[in-house]
């Protein structure tokens, strides 16, 4: 037993290492290249899915595809619906393998051409140290040689357990084989974490005949649905983007088994047909290999209708809080060619953005002028939202717009900026240490503060516009005036008084923002045009 079970260990040990070696070397030899591509090729379905499977080839990993996936989307470099199609590729993409093992790793004397690769590789990566770019290419070399000597193990812990494996008929094992074997390609990759190494043994298993060819097929869908778990796992405590792309990669493996399983006397008919065609070698691992990449090609034809539903779907998974509030709630690319409803929904918008920014002013001030702590991840969902709107102006000014809407664009445009600066004032408000009020300073701090409060409280009547200017900068002047005295008089040191004049300076401009803000939108909110906006 011992003889079946080194061999079979150290062949799938080797094996991992070796694909291992090879991703991280071909990712050092790349470079920034395969980012770019990421970044560059996903602006539509086809080209996402192409760079998704051109980078997993080449890579040989597309859990490694998956995570950087993962990162653009947290950067902000990719929505949710282009990153669905990336990993859509790196399905196809990681069908390559199969190829591989199946073509090469099982035809040649794997001891001729594997020892030479590792002595080779890892002679030039040593060799090659100040060169990360030719070092990491001597390093996808030597694990390329570990690759196919693991296969070569595999193949030769198998051979020694054919007879075993033919004693057991799995050929009348009955209708629950295909699920059992389903089961097994799924446990597989769970266990090891990599369709490759299961695919590497169920190709290994089914070279010698001993496995059916159905029974192997149906262990390559398992295999598929095994990979989710590698997805799963590393969205455990990740962010909602993370957890929505592993939850896209769980639906279109989900899709592709189901289709796959529906379909697989067809499939392995026409992965014999492709071998053909090919002039490839026309075995059983063949026909699995080929197979594994018609059904993953298959999902992406099923998921294709699927995905404008599976994205809307996805994007209201792990929502939080302020995702909610990131997200516009009333800007709607329908209405771009409609101008005056598009500047409506602006409007509101703008209106939702800026009595938003409010409330979050409000809760940097606290109550009764008491410092509190505010989240800044709301300040930032804040600052996406206004993002959006920025971009859906954008997409307005290339329509034509009738005068009357390209000046409710610049009064909206100057309430998001005002808006702005209302966030930036309220994030410096937070990092100033609370005023020092002695009997003297009290009144006029209390003064300042409520006047802010007031400010904001008439900023968020949507009705009517009072102009709060006069008072804000009475109070202003007036704590000014205070501290300046106190100072003079020896009351207060410097320290104290510099710091609590930049925090007056603060909440004036916040007030003058909130104000700002709200006369800017004017009337536009209920349709009409602003009675007098002063110029800023």
């Amino acid at each position: 037993m011992m003889e079946i079970l080194a061999p079979l260990l150290g062949g799938l040990g080797l094996f991992m290492l070796g694909m291992a070696l090879m991703t991280d070397g071909l990712k050092t030899a790349a470079g920034d290249a395969l980012k770019s591509i990421l970044g560059a090729w996903t602006r539509t379905r086809a080209r996402g899915l192409v760079a998704g499977a051109f980078i997993t080839a080449a890579v040989q990993s597309s859990s490694a595809v998956t995570v950087a996936t993962i990162g653009f989307v947290n950067a902000g470099l990719l929505t949710l619906g282009q990153a669905i199609w990336v990993v859509f590729g790196a399905n196809v993409g990681t069908t390559m393998t199969g190829w591989l093992v199946s073509q090469v790793g099982l035809k040649l004397d794997w001891g001729a051409l594997a020892l030479p690769l590792i002595g080779l590789g890892m002679i030039a990566g040593l060799a090659l140290k100040s060169r990360p770019r030719l070092g990491g290419a001597a390093q996808a070399v030597a694990g390329f040689g570990l690759f196919f000597l693991g296969v070569g193990l595999l193949q030769q812990a198998f051979s020694g357990l054919t007879p075993q494996i033919a004693a057991l008929d799995l050929e009348g094992a009955g209708m629950f084989a295909i699920p059992l074997f389903i089961l097994v390609g799924a446990l597989l990759t769970t266990l090891t974490q990599s369709s490759s190494a299961a695919m590497a043994i169920t190709l290994s298993a089914s070279a010698g005949g001993a496995v059916p060819l159905s029974l192997a097929a149906a262990a390559v869908i398992g295999a598929n649905i095994g990979t989710t778990s590698t997805a799963l796992l590393a969205s455990i405590g990740a962010t909602p983007a993370a957890r929505r792309v592993a939850m896209a990669h769980v639906a279109f493996n989900a899709v592709t088994a189901i289709g796959a399983l529906a379909l697989l006397p067809l499939l392995l008919w026409a992965s014999e047909g492709v071998l053909d065609g090919a002039h490839l070698v026309d075995d059983t691992p063949g026909r699995l290999a080929a197979f594994h990449t018609i059904f993953n090609l298959l999902g992406v034809l099923l998921i294709l209708p699927l995905a404008p539903r599976l994205t809307r779907w996805l994007a209201g998974l792990f929502s939080t809080p302020d995702e909610a509030v990131s997200r516009p709630e009333y800007l709607d690319s329908n209405l771009l060619q409609t101008p005056s409803l598009a500047v409506r929904s602006l409007a509101l918008e703008c209106w939702r953005l800026h009595t938003l920014a409010l409330d979050l002013a409000s809760a940097y001030l606290g109550e009764s002028g008491r410092r509190t702590t505010a989240p800044d991840h709301r300040r930032e969902a804040l600052s996406e939202l206004a993002g959006a709107i920025r971009d859906f102006i954008d997409q307005l000014t290339q329509v034509s717009l009738p005068p009357e809407s390209g000046k409710a664009l610049a009064d909206l445009v100057r309430v998001i900026q005002h808006t702005e600066e209302l966030l930036q004032a309220s994030a410096q408000l937070q990092a100033l240490p609370a005023p020092r009020t002695g009997p003297a300073l009290k009144p006029a701090w209390d003064g300042m503060d409520a006047e802010v409060r007031a400010s904001l409280s008439i900023a968020a009547d949507r009705e009517t516009f009072t102009d709060t200017a006069a008072q804000t900068e009475k109070a202003f002047q007036s704590l000014k005036k205070t501290l300046l005295a106190a100072l003079a008089e020896g009351s207060a040191g410097l320290g104290p008084v510099d710091t609590g004049l930049v925090r007056a300076q603060v909440l004036r401009r916040i007030a003058l923002s909130a104000r700002d803000g709200r006369q800017r939108l004017g009337d536009w909110l209920n349709g009409g045009e602003p009675e007098a906006v002063e110029p800023d």
